[in-house]
């Protein structure tokens, strides 16, 4: 069998059948090397010189629409920042919407008018506050046209006016956000100092003051008492702003462990300890927050102005005058007014049970005689008024017309945890300890 002939053989073959062939060759391929380099030196060309207008134009769209996908704008108030010149101010004392607007960004009073009007059934602008602080967003060019005001009504609540490409008043929330978080401590001198040393937020020490105000008495804290929380910060652009929820607690005094369990019960939250026993009882032991101290416990002492050995039937709290003074139960206020015998301005109150507390050496008031007050409500202030050495609040608790000791007195829990909600409870109680517990153990590696 002959085998097929070879692309070289058939090559000679085609060249000596037709000459020309080779020269037709040649020039084919110096036409496409030519035109190779002729393209090679357009694109250096453009490279050096740059693009056309239209190819500009496309790649400028492109490169707008990178920055929008690829590197997304920083935003304020749901405005984008980098669109505007931003400026940060406060509002003087004795400035108006309306001279904000028109005599430090020139506002037109047709706009400020309607402003105004938009306004209305929103937010009330005689409610701008001075100190308080503001937003404005201008357009970047020569003009500094003011396009938004953003007022900030509180640490969460923000009011934005647009006057740009359409004129509108809008309400809105800052977006917190709410982080777990878990601590200990150790009590060196109080409660408030520890949490200042541990630099957590300032409101934990008064809400772990607040939830065990009827069962611990935080001006008998002793050195080396201790506490652990689990609680949520919660923060608006990663500034802290308090505390939410306080899921439980831990604090042994005296040797002696109390627990706090956050749970709901009838549709309201409350605390109950390990035992599924309220923590809210129907007395508090103390009419004071615990930025105070006792000097003067019940019983017989030697009286501070007339030196001489007497019963004294109360408890007195060191305090600086204008100090807020609590009810420490629900009641009705019987007396209020001057008291002859050296108690100076007071306040007595009747509770259920048989029980009557007084307030004396008070500097002024909030409450009138026959008004009806519930616990912890403010009642009054502390001061130095009738017999008195210094700055303090003398507390005296009667039960059944006799005095008695209030830092041993004891009064009634309110609403156990029923029968119906012991399962649900007990389980929201294990899932919080055991939470609290992998915390601590975390913390002692």
């Amino acid at each position: 069998m002959t085998a097929p002939p070879t692309f070289s053989l058939l090559f000679r073959k085609l060249l000596r059948r037709h000459p020309l062939a080779l020269v037709f060759l040649v020039l084919l391929v110096v036409i496409i090397v030519l035109g190779i380099l002729l393209c090679v030196k357009r694109c250096s060309h453009s490279l050096e010189e740059g693009y056309s207008t239209a190819d500009l134009a496309s790649l400028e769209a492109c490169s707008r629409l990178d920055s929008i996908v690829l590197r997304p704008q920083s935003k304020a108030y749901g405005l984008p920042v980098d669109d505007y010149e931003v400026q940060r101010g406060e509002i003087e004392s004795g400035e108006t919407f309306s001279r904000l607007l028109n005599q430090r960004y020139n506002v037109n009073i047709t706009i400020i008018n309607r402003l105004i009007e938009l306004s209305r059934g929103k937010f009330e602008l005689r409610d701008i506050r001075a100190g308080h602080t503001y937003t404005a967003f201008l357009t970047p060019d020569s003009t500094q046209t003011l396009c938004y005001l953003v007022y900030e009504r509180n640490k969460t609540d923000y009011v934005t006016f647009a006057l740009c490409d359409s004129v509108y008043v809008r309400v809105d929330k800052k977006e917190v956000v709410s982080e777990e978080r878990y601590v200990e401590g150790v009590i060196t001198n109080s409660l408030f100092a520890t949490i200042y040393e541990h630099k957590l937020p300032a409101d934990l020490a008064e809400r772990m003051a607040k939830i065990y105000q009827s069962v611990i008495d935080f001006f008998a804290l002793q050195k080396g008492d201790k506490f652990r929380v689990l609680y949520e910060e919660e923060s608006i652009d990663t500034t802290s702003i308090g505390v939410g929820a306080i899921y439980g607690v831990e604090f042994i005094h005296a040797g002696k462990s109390y627990w706090a369990y956050r749970f709901n019960q009838d549709n309201e939250w409350g605390y109950w300890d390990d035992k599924g026993v309220n923590l809210k009882q129907a007395m508090l032991k103390a009419p004071l927050s615990f930025n105070a101290r006792i000097t003067s416990k019940f019983g017989v002492r030697v009286h501070p102005i007339k030196r001489i050995r007497r019963a004294h039937n109360g408890v007195d709290y060191a305090c600086p005058v204008g100090t807020p003074v609590h009810a420490v139960a629900s009641g009705v206020v019987t007396k209020r007014g001057w008291d002859p015998f050296g108690g100076g301005n007071r306040i007595w109150i009747k509770h259920s049970g048989g029980y009557e507390s007084a307030y004396l050496h008070l500097s002024r008031f909030a409450v009138k005689q026959g008004q009806r007050v519930t616990q912890g409500q403010v009642i009054a202030y502390s001061g130095n008024t009738g017999g008195s050495t210094g700055p303090h609040l003398d507390y005296r608790l009667k039960k059944n017309g006799k005095y008695i000791n209030p830092l041993n007195n004891t009064s009634q829990p309110s609403t156990p945890i029923k029968a119906g909600n012991k399962a649900a409870f007990e389980q929201m109680k294990r899932d919080v300890t055991k939470v609290m517990d992998s915390y601590g153990q975390k913390q002692q590696k």
